[in-house]
Order: C-alpha cells, then structure tokens, then sequence
C-alpha cells in the first residue's frame, strides 16, 4: 500500500521532497553491545528511515522496548547511531542541515525542543524563573559581560518574563490562575500542571521549531490529559510547529496526530494517516 515504507522512498529524495518535511531520517542503526563477550549485541534501530512532515504531529508508536526513545536520543545528540544521517530543514526556505553528530547542547539551539518522560521543572525556583531560565539567549552566561552592561541585563530579563507571561496566555487563556502562581516554586504544582509548564516552556526559546514529546500523557490525569490535547494542535496551527510525540494512549494518539509512524523490529514497519494506521491488521494484531 501506499502508505508501507520502502527504502528507495528515503534515498531518492531531492532537496524540494527535504524541505516539505522538517525532518528527515535515513538509515540509523543502534545495537547494544552486551557486558559479557558471550553474548551477541542487540540490535535496537535496524536501518530505520522516516520523515516528518512540516506543521503536523506525528506520532510514533510500537512495542516497549522498540527503540522509540533511543530514536529520540539519537536526534536529541544524548546516543550516537552506528549508521545513518538525520537532516533538519527549520525553514523549507533553506536546505536542511545534517545533524547527526551534534553535541546535545547545540540541537535545542537549533530549534528542537523535548519533553521527557519524568517532571522538569526546579523544584525550588518559581514558576516563572522555571520559564525564564529555558530562553533561547545567552544573557546571563557570561558573568563579566553583564558587569559592564546591567542595563542590558535587565532589559533581557524584562523581555524573558514578558514572553513567559505571553506564552502562559496564549496558551491557558488571558485570565489563568497560572498569573497569580507566578513566584510559587515549582514543587508546589501537580505533576499535570508540571507536565503542562515544561511543554510550554519549550516555546521560550523564539526560533523553537520542532518538538520531541516522550508520552507527554504518561501519569497524566484525564483533565490535564484534555488540556494536552487542546494544546498541542494550537502549538501547531497557531504556533507554526511540528511534532514528534511518543504515545502509548491510543485515544490520544487517535484523537490529535495527523499522521502515525509503527516501529517494530528495529524500522518503521508502516506509515500512513493515524486512521490508516491503527486500523491496519498487522498493527492491531502485534501492538494493539
């Protein structure tokens, strides 16, 4: 069918075909080399290849232990692969870049934002200095330019707090309880509302183009579950952003990705709309 992969899909690919998709992986392999010589190693990513198309989510689904999150170590620079490349096309205007290899402090700079699994937000610094500390500037970093210049400083951090306050309207409304939290520190909010901060704090930085979410609904409750669901295609449509979302809930997975991408055995076995997806035999046999 249309929507199964196949390998020439991946390596005929002129730079048009790249820059209608923000991301572009081709080829990654992973194995784990056991601690005994005894023993074969695992092979966990098997010449995977897929590409992410620009202003959608996708998500990405299959069997614990399949490799989901090690494909999002390896385009977070956390794991190396042993084979492959990985392109970024933050503006289709532009051709993409290669960034496989990248340290993991330079791929948030370049416009990738993720969301782990565990809490993230400072237990002890506010809710607010939880969102200024994630701007994309380096304002701050430098101890002996900010002696010479403390006007500018202030000016930046007036501009981080501003842009943390407009982000928390656009996306829990212009009279959320969140304003009147402002200083409370972050282990004072549930572990939804955190959820919730450190997706929305990924939009600090201004050139955020593309997000990496591991099971953003995991250990989540229904009504912050719903909240997710409401805000991640605002992130999309108003936003401008793309999205890679790693899901074990099918009805969330059903009910906001444009398009679903099926990992078994090391690749991605099928990709198609969500719908195409799920339905499929093989998927509902092995994983659902």
């Amino acid at each position: 069918s249309d929507y199964v992969l196949s390998t020439a899909r991946f390596t005929r690919r002129d730079k048009t075909q790249m820059n209608s998709d923000i991301l572009s992986i081709h080829d990654i392999s992973l194995s784990f080399v056991p601690d005994t010589s005894s023993d074969a190693p695992t092979r966990i990513l098997d010449g995977l290849s897929l590409n992410v198309p620009r202003g959608r989510i996708t998500a990405l689904i299959g069997g614990n232990g399949s490799g989901k999150t090690t494909l999002f170590n390896i385009i977070s620079g956390l794991q190396k692969s042993s084979t492959g490349k990985i392109w970024l096309s933050s503006d289709s205007s532009f051709p993409p870049i290669r960034i496989d290899g990248y340290l993991p402090a330079k791929i948030p700079r370049l416009g990738i934002g993720r969301l782990f699994q565990d809490r993230q937000l400072f237990p002890t610094l506010s809710l607010l200095e939880n969102f200024t500390v994630a701007a994309g500037d380096f304002t701050g970093e430098f101890p002996f330019s900010c002696l010479a210049s403390s006007a500018s400083l202030q000016r930046s951090e007036a501009d981080r707090e501003a842009r943390a306050r407009t982000i928390l309207e656009n996306l829990f409304g212009p009279n959320n309880k969140y304003f009147t939290m402002l200083d409370a520190p972050g282990n004072a909010f549930s572990f939804g509302e955190q959820r919730l901060f450190s997706l929305a704090r990924l939009l600090m930085p201004d050139n955020t183009c593309l997000l990496l979410l591991d099971e953003p609904t995991s250990g989540v409750n229904p009504t912050h579950c719903n909240t997710i669901a409401s805000i991640l295609p605002n992130l999309v449509h108003e936003f401008g952003l793309s999205v890679i979302l790693i899901e074990h809930n099918m009805t969330f997975v059903s009910q906001i990705a444009d398009y679903c991408a099926y990992l078994s055995g090391g690749k991605i076995a099928a990709f198609g709309t969500t719908d195409e997806i799920l339905n499929l035999p093989e998927v509902r046999a092995s994983y659902l």
